[in-house]
């Protein structure tokens, strides 16, 4: 049993000082169990204790410090948000997990719905579409036009921030749309399983290179955007990565590792996350926080504070500012506006990238102006966060770019900020917007000359129905000879082009493909845009070839080549294929603004 202290009324202070700088043993001056009260008999241990409480005591009533609540003892930093306007409306009060005054899960009405999961925060998405799908399984009250509608909507939608969430929901549809979602999944399945045998071995030590990072990208987007279903020992070694504790696996593919995350909800992450957050500086932690932001747990946002509040980097601060932004925390938002207003090459695009979750009306005409931006991936970052920030008031500016530009890529974001809009507009009870859905800039350029002739179209389809049975044969240079032939004889025609195109896509010889498909493109663009196989093929080729350029050291190159494609509308291309084609840009980006910064 522990022994009553019965310390002296005023303890020798500079005694103490000394027992506790040179030890209890010290017999200088004398027995500090006199001085802390303690029995004759105490033990050494329970001394020595004793001497750091009261030290303590002492030094914090010198001080003037209170005792601190053990969650600010954490967060030392930590201060409360600065107090913003609150959105009074509708879509502003609505809660995704259920506890505000109105939440996600109790609307039974499909059409608001849908209009929640066009406008809403990446959370609210989430929930809607977990709302659509209870009320898909359940139809009870729910009108045909009403199902139908919902339905078309799952199928078309192109959302890669709730990519598995649409996943696992497709899989649910009746007919084609649902096949094909069963068989991604069954694909994912056996990805799944190779890559679980890849990393017994690799820790093992029967693999010298790591499974995961070797993976083609399409192939690790798919992987990874199913995290939740990895398995545990996929998950402890994907933990291990970015943390660092592999011992062969460099910064620059932990940080790679991290930006394919960047729409991952699996909570076995936040551990690491937060350990990063901690621990790691510069674009790692960067990566880290906005993996961070999009994982609805309850140990995200101390952490993330507590990092912005200590951080004095710029490029970490606004990644962290965007993240605390996705879970209602918006302190960081004056600092991401004075970048935007500072118009800083370096930090314009992560700050876009930012104010999509920290922005409101306040500051959507200071986004509009980037969408006239010479670089074109920061024009369109600045239609996706109007997409986020919906405000009504940037209509006419969003439509007459709309029908001036004559980027894909750009139009393609117009549409979508202006389908927000319209949604967000409706939730608000407002009239929506009638939108000029025109065809400016989106139509191929008229054929000069006279119309072929009938000899020439016969003699035109006959040597392309030849082509297409020598690749039946497995003959490919025969049939590419056969269509060269056609597009030949009509210089119009896109029809043979787009056939040498897929047929060394499917063949995997990629630097082969971009060739036809740039010729297609220049002839009939939209025909390629809207068609999902055109574009997927197409999307592919230029993604696995920029990969292999990048491999022979070729930067430059690779950087142009994912460049190139991102200008184009690559909606109906797979979710997997436009995530990674959008974060080996951020990449490469990344590294050529190293270089700069390097060489000067």
């Amino acid at each position: 049993m522990k022994k009553p202290v019965n310390r002296k009324t005023t303890p020798n202070w500079t005694a103490l000082e000394h027992f506790l700088r040179e030890g209890i043993a010290s017999t200088e001056c004398g027995d500090p169990r006199e001085e802390l009260g303690c029995a004759a008999d105490a033990d050494d241990r329970e001394v020595a204790r004793e001497l750091v409480r009261a030290t303590a005591t002492n030094d914090i009533e010198e001080i003037g410090t209170e005792s601190l609540h053990p969650e600010a003892a954490r967060h030392p930093s930590v201060r409360p948000p600065p107090e913003g306007a609150a959105d009074p409306s509708f879509l502003g009060r609505l809660s995704a997990t259920g506890t505000g005054d109105i939440s996600v899960d109790q609307i039974d009405d499909v059409p608001t719905i849908l209009a929640v999961l066009r406008a809403g925060s990446r959370k609210q998405r989430r929930a809607a579409l977990k709302r659509l799908g209870e009320r898909l399984r359940d139809r009870r009250g729910v009108p045909n036009d009403a199902l139908r509608a919902a339905t078309q909507t799952i199928t078309e939608l192109r959302d890669v921030e709730i990519g598995y969430e649409l996943a696992r929901l497709r899989t649910e549809l009746p007919g084609a749309p649902g096949r094909k979602a069963r068989s991604e999944h069954e694909r994912w399945k056996r990805l799944a399983a190779e890559i679980k045998e890849a990393v017994r071995s690799f820790w093992d030590g029967l693999l010298d290179v790591e499974p995961i990072h070797v993976l083609p990208g399409d192939d690790r987007a798919l992987l990874l955007m199913r995290t939740p279903e990895l398995p545990a020992m996929v998950m402890h070694h994907i933990n291990a990565i970015i943390e660092g504790n592999d011992g062969c696996v460099p910064r620059e593919s932990r940080v790679g590792l991290l930006a394919s995350f960047r729409n991952a909800t699996d909570r076995r992450l936040v551990p690491t996350l937060v350990a990063v957050i901690e621990s790691a500086r510069g674009e790692l932690l960067a990566e880290a926080a906005r993996v961070l932001g999009g994982i609805d747990d309850p140990r995200a946002h101390p952490a993330l504070v507590e990092r912005f509040e200590r951080s004095i980097v710029s490029e970490e601060r606004v990644a962290l500012a965007g993240a605390l932004g996705m879970h209602g925390d918006c302190r960081g938002l004056p600092e991401v506006r004075s970048l935007l207003q500072e118009d800083q090459p370096a930090s314009i695009l992560h700050a876009l990238e930012a104010m999509e979750s920290l922005g409101s009306s306040e500051n959507s005409e200071l986004v509009v102006r980037f969408l006239d931006h010479s670089d074109i991936g920061i024009a369109v970052q600045a239609a996706r966060t109007l997409t986020r920030i919906s405000d009504g008031r940037v209509l006419d500016e969003l439509g007459e770019r709309y029908n001036t530009t004559s980027v894909p890529a750009l139009r393609a974001a117009i549409e979508d900020a202006l389908s927000a809009i319209a949604a967000r507009m409706e939730l608000r009870g407002e009239e929506v917007a009638e939108i000029d859905w025109s065809e400016v800039g989106n139509k191929p350029a008229p054929r000069q000359g006279s119309r072929d002739s009938l000899p020439t179209i016969v003699l035109g389809w006959r040597d392309y129905f030849m082509g297409r049975l020598w690749l039946l044969l497995g003959r490919i240079n025969w049939a590419v000879a056969r269509f060269e032939s056609a597009a030949r004889r009509r210089a119009g025609w896109v029809v043979p082009l787009i056939g040498i195109g897929m047929a060394f896509a499917r063949g995997k010889q990629y630097a082969l493909a971009l060739p036809a498909f740039r010729r297609a493109i220049e002839l009939d663009r939209p025909r390629i845009e809207r068609n999902p196989i055109l574009v997927r093929a197409m999307a592919k080729s230029f993604l696995h070839r920029a990969e292999q350029v990048e491999r022979e050291g070729r930067d430059d190159i690779a950087r142009g080549l994912v460049g190139e494609v991102l200008t184009l509308d690559l909606r109906r291309a797979p979710g997997t294929v436009r995530f990674e084609l959008k974060r080996k840009h951020d990449v490469l980006g990344k590294e050529e603004h190293d270089d700069v910064h390097s060489a000067a």
